[in-house]
């Protein structure tokens, strides 16, 4: 297969870095600087000029971003003409999707069409990993003996009433298989316990309850929990009346040789005819015997090897401060390795999302365990904040006259006030009129704002956009926002913001 890459002459050297180790591939640079403001007509009538050069070749490949349809250019001179990737460095996923036989696009850049490419292909990869898995039971899905596949709960916050639970659900019901109903230590009002469990029960088929109380797990089983959080050496006699209604998540009470005890009640309730079991020897806050309990669960993978194990993850993501995602993407790597198929989560200020950023990690995890690699480029990542490549950007030739400061000028015809609520976007401006705007794009939201407002000055647009652009990255990270002040750290400079 022979192709033949079309650039102008500021991308050539990026596009001759990519694909200096790809046999077959050649580029072809018009006298034209930047690669995307070539129009598909001059692309044409350039490439005329070359037919001779041309008539080696299987493929032509464009720029992602150039104007028009490149199925002219096809008519025209008789060979296959593709779009190709927006960023020159991601031309190697084109050519590779040409080996494929994939069918790329004339009128659209590839990345749409390969990134569907790559999730479909991983979809079927986590499909057929639900298909093949050995499973231990059923509480309203199968629980898997080891993984993959993984099983994610989400614990209700006990302090939050009814209706913040029901919205919590709401809110993350995509990304969970079940939800857990916790009550604090001391909570003794019964009909409560079965007024939120009947509640919840109604909006999410899944439900566990965890409590130090025998006789509120009791009650929410009766409700419909069909998971008891935690069945240890105070209370494994209590429940036994249980024993065939619900499934039990074993875990120690005491602290002193958590994989030993866990591993005992194990085998004493199965003696006793607890048939449903999930592990759970803990897991310790970091610095606070994280390592060791780590071991734990390489213990009781060794011990219980029928026995699904189980991993609270908010010990961890909640007390250390550092971002979720990473943390969470590494606890699943260790959940794959130990053989843990259930994670239990709580999302709680910075951990919020957190069932959203395990469901991706163990996604990701999932799919390269499958494939015996690294879990890298395997279709889906939580690379929220960095990027994996450093692009080459192109150097303007004009002379750089360095940005100073300048104090602003006050626009004569008022102010905007701008917030983020519930991730919308919402500009208000006070002054010869007053008007607020809502919407989640903060391009539109700025120029409903300029055409209802009418005469702002630039330099206000200016600091307007700014700002809304900021709202804009806030809402999509979930993150706070504040006008005027940055959205996020400068890595390398501790004075300073964004």
């Amino acid at each position: 297969m022979r192709v033949l890459l079309i650039t102008g002459k500021l991308a050539r050297p990026i596009l001759e870095e990519a694909v200096k180790n790809l046999e077959g591939v050649s580029i072809l640079a018009l006298d034209y600087p930047v690669a995307s403001l070539m129009s598909i007509r001059y692309i044409l009538e350039k490439l005329k000029e070359r037919k001779e050069l041309l008539s080696q070749y299987d493929y032509l490949v464009l720029p992602g971003l150039v104007y028009g349809d490149a199925k002219i250019i096809e008519k025209e001179l008789g060979i296959k003409t593709y779009k190709g990737t927006e960023n020159a460095w991601d031309v190697v996923r084109v050519i590779d999707a040409l080996r494929k036989g994939v069918e790329l696009s004339t009128i659209y850049p590839a990345d749409a069409i390969l990134n569907t490419s790559l999730m479909e292909d991983a979809m079927k990869i986590l499909e057929k990993i639900e298909a093949n898995a050995q499973y231990a039971f059923d509480i309203g899905f199968r629980i898997p003996i080891r993984p993959p596949p993984f099983r994610l709960l989400l614990e209700l916050d006990p302090s939050q009433p009814l209706d913040k639970w029901l919205h919590e659900i709401g809110r993350v019901k995509p990304y969970v298989d079940g939800v857990v109903v916790g009550f604090p230590v001391g909570f003794s009002d019964l009909d409560e316990v079965r007024r939120r469990v009947k509640s919840v029960r109604d909006v999410i088929s899944v439900v566990g309850i965890d409590s130090d109380s025998p006789q509120i797990l009791k009650e929410g089983v009766r409700e419909g929990a069909s998971l008891v959080l935690n069945l240890n050496e105070d209370n494994m006699e209590k429940l036994e009346g249980l024993k065939k209604e619900s499934a039990f998540v074993v875990a120690p009470f005491s602290t002193e040789n958590r994989a030993e005890t866990t591993v005992n009640l194990v085998r004493k309730a199965r003696h006793m005819g607890f048939d449903r079991l999930i592990a759970d020897p803990v897991l310790s806050p970091p610095l606070m015997g994280f390592t060791e309990s780590i071991l734990d669960y390489a213990r009781l993978r060794a011990t219980l090897p029928d026995t699904p194990l189980m991993m609270g993850t908010l010990n961890v993501t909640e007390l250390i401060d550092a971002d979720s995602h990473g943390v969470n993407a590494l606890l699943s790597v260790m959940g794959m390795e130990l053989g843990i198929s259930v994670f239990l989560t709580m999302e709680k200020g910075k951990t919020r999302w957190s069932v959203w950023e395990l469901r991706e990690a163990t996604k990701m995890v999932s799919i390269a365990h499958s494939q015996g690699k690294v879990p890298k480029d395997v279709g889906i990542d939580l690379l929220l904040l960095k990027d994996k490549k450093r692009l080459k950007g192109f150097s303007p030739q004009t002379k750089r006259i360095p940005a100073r400061e300048i104090e602003p000028e006050m626009d004569k015809a008022g102010f905007v006030h701008i917030v983020l609520e519930n991730r919308k976007i919402v500009a208000s401006f006070r002054g010869k009129k007053e008007v607020s705007i809502e919407g989640q794009d903060g391009l539109l939201v700025g120029r409903t704002l300029l055409r209802e407002v009418g005469d702002i000055s630039p330099e206000h647009a200016l600091y307007i956009g700014y700002e809304l652009a900021k709202a804009e990255i806030a809402s999509y990270l979930d993150k706070n926002y504040i006008q005027d002040r940055p959205l996020v750290r400068r890595i390398g400079l501790e004075d300073s913001g964004a």
